[in-house]
């Protein structure tokens, strides 16, 4: 799923279902629709009448019939005034076909992006960030190019086309029709070329996307490359790609000149046929010297408009697969949908109506909660789970890798629904209430945060976007964060970065306790939150997690089982079920699992601390 270009289909008629569905995007900007379209008829006709004026008015009347000074002027005047007028018109084509490609482009990238945001978590598990990221850019831009310049185009070749020809037959139909004959072959070699070109066109695509994947990886991952000194296997790897899509580009490239040369050839002999017959029929008296210049005139201008309908429709293609991605992306459904009844009192993501939302208070009940993933080995990850939790209770859980600990808060949270059984909040099924509203009472930290560009202020008010300066400062101190905070050059105002790179990683944690803390959630999860940080900085935190589950309901997947000592219940999960539950000291005395897995975890911390590995 994470090719860029992926599923495509050039083969394929146009489809007019699709098309009509995506022109929806244009009812509200009709007028700059409709500008466009009479702008481009008029920049046609113009451009016909411009050729026309100069050989019937110029060299009719001031070579054949002899210079006139007076007549001259106004023929000036007259040829001025077309093309002024005809550039005033491009100027209002242009910005009206711009404002267009824009208003679509926005319109279009807001849906997706807001349709995104109301899927359900595992829809993110299926598909890639580079994916998604193509699907809302890429494609938006193509589709919102096309409709505004494409189809504008379209109706400016067929347009000049018509205006030509009718203006050709006008004043010589024999002359017209000797340019005729060279259509049936351009548009032939047209589709030949074309054909190959784009075949082509894509590989270059892909291969490009590729080269641009490896090299990001190559950067991203150099320091791995230098401890495992693979430096030489990379650049070798790199070069062999970087070669496949030079020889692709290059091929390309030929085609095209073969193309392009090939319609300069089939255009001279147009023209050269016309210079022949036209010239035979000057000397025989039956058109004037200004006619042959017309149509050799019209003949250079011809071909343009020829290439741009083959051009166009060729491009049609490629922007119909991306509205068919975009249209398939707009069709997915939450896995995870909130009920008719749900969505009328509760609202939805964009509009929430919470006025309506109840106080959550935090009792928790797993009802006989089984799960397996829909795709995979169809093997439960819990069966016939239960567990009840009451309101701002600890509930820590600890099990190996698999065990089904992360499935158990993800059902929580509603990330996932259960495949049978219930989940209880507050005494009701969590599906009679909203999934934001259920979001908007929880307090997430993982394993690894993820910061937004900016300020760590505004980071931290991300947890409520309402928060005053005071409660974020409130939060950063319970969180432990405020020392370091007030030590950097800007204090609250300090850029984080990309993703918060320009902090550590206890810093970025720190900062995603303080936005879980200002968000003040009724529950709260902590998923793994101290594995990947050092000793000191977990002294810090382990002050910052009292604080954040002091009176809330709390479910920590502890890797370091110091964090988890004071839990009021211990749940230790072995293939999907509980094996063991009680409190620190309960299960210390069983001398189980749990038992087993904190002395041995203790001797390793003392050992480390004595440096000895």
């Amino acid at each position: 799923m994470n090719e860029e270009y992926d599923d495509i289909d050039l083969k394929s008629k146009l489809d007019a279902k699709l098309w009509k569905r995506i022109l929806k995007y244009l009812l509200p900007y009709k007028k700059y629709l409709f500008l466009g379209i009479a702008g481009v008829l008029m920049q046609a006709f113009l451009e016909t009448k411009i050729i026309e004026f100069i050989s019937q008015q110029g060299i009719e009347k001031y070579i054949e019939s002899g210079f006139n000074g007076t007549t001259f002027s106004l023929f000036v005047a007259g040829l001025f005034g077309l093309i002024v007028l005809d550039a005033i018109v491009s100027r209002c084509f242009f910005w009206a076909c711009s404002r267009l490609e824009w208003f679509l482009y926005s319109d279009m990238t807001n849906e997706v992006y807001d349709h995104l945001q109301g899927l359900s978590y595992s829809f993110f598990d299926k598909y890639s960030v580079g994916w998604l990221m193509a699907r809302t850019t890429s494609d938006t831009s193509k589709v919102g190019e096309l409709i505004s310049w494409g189809f504008s185009d379209l109706i400016w070749c067929i347009c000049k086309l018509i205006f030509i020809f009718i203006t050709m037959l006008k004043y010589s139909v024999k002359l017209s029709l000797v340019m005729a004959i060279a259509v049936p072959t351009l548009v032939i070699i047209s589709y030949f070329f074309r054909k190959i070109i784009v075949k082509y066109f894509w590989r270059v695509r892909k291969l490009g996307s590729q080269v641009t994947s490896s090299l990001n990886e190559g950067i991203s991952g150099a320091k791995t490359s230098k401890v495992l000194v693979i430096e030489d296997k990379n650049s070798k790897e790199f070069d062999q790609l970087t070669t496949k899509y030079k020889n692709v580009s290059l091929r390309r490239v030929i085609f095209t000149t073969l193309y392009y040369q090939s319609i300069a050839f089939l255009s001279a002999c147009g023209i050269a046929a016309m210079c022949y017959f036209g010239g035979v029929s000057v000397i025989k008296g039956t058109i004037e010297v200004s006619v042959l210049f017309l149509f050799i005139s019209y003949s250079t201008n011809f071909f343009e408009p020829v290439l741009g309908v083959a051009r166009t429709t060729n491009d049609m293609k490629h922007a119909q697969v991306s509205a068919s991605r975009i249209c398939n992306l707009l069709d997915v459904k939450t896995e995870i949908p909130d009920s008719k009844e749900v969505i009328e009192k509760y609202g939805t993501y964009v509009n929430p109506k919470k006025e309506n939302w109840e106080e959550l208070k935090g009792n928790v009940r797993f009802e006989n909660v089984s799960f397996k993933y829909t795709t995979g080995s169809g093997r439960y990850i819990l069966e016939n789970f239960n567990l009840n939790v009451e309101e701002g209770k600890t509930i820590a859980i600890v099990g190996e890798t698999g065990a089904g600990k992360s499935t158990i808060v993800n059902l929580l949270c509603r990330f996932y629904e259960p495949t049978s059984g219930t989940i209880y909040i507050d005494g009701k099924d969590y599906k009679e209430r909203s999934v934001n509203w259920l979001h908007s009472n929880l307090g997430y930290v993982m394993q690894t945060p993820h910061l937004f560009s900016g300020t760590i202020k505004e980071n931290i008010r991300y947890g409520n976007m309402n928060a005053t300066d005071e409660e974020i400062i409130a939060a950063a101190k319970a969180a432990n964060a405020d020392d370091f905070i007030n030590k950097l050059e800007n204090g609250y105002n300090t850029e984080v970065g990309e993703g918060g790179n320009r902090l550590s990683q206890g810093q970025k944690q720190l900062i995603s306790f303080a936005r879980a803390i200002v968000a003040n959630p009724r529950i709260i999860v902590l998923d793994e939150a101290t594995s990947s940080i050092d000793t000191k900085t977990e002294a810090l935190i382990q002050k910052a997690i009292s604080n954040i589950l002091k009176g809330r309901t709390s479910f920590v997947i502890a890797h370091r089982l110091s964090t988890i000592v004071n839990a009021d219940t211990i749940l230790v999960i072995q293939q999907g079920k509980i094996t063991e539950e009680g409190t620190h000291k309960e299960l210390m005395k069983l001398k189980g699992y749990y038992y087993k897995l904190y002395t041995n975890q203790f001797i390793d911390e003392k050992m480390s601390e004595m440096g000895i590995k």
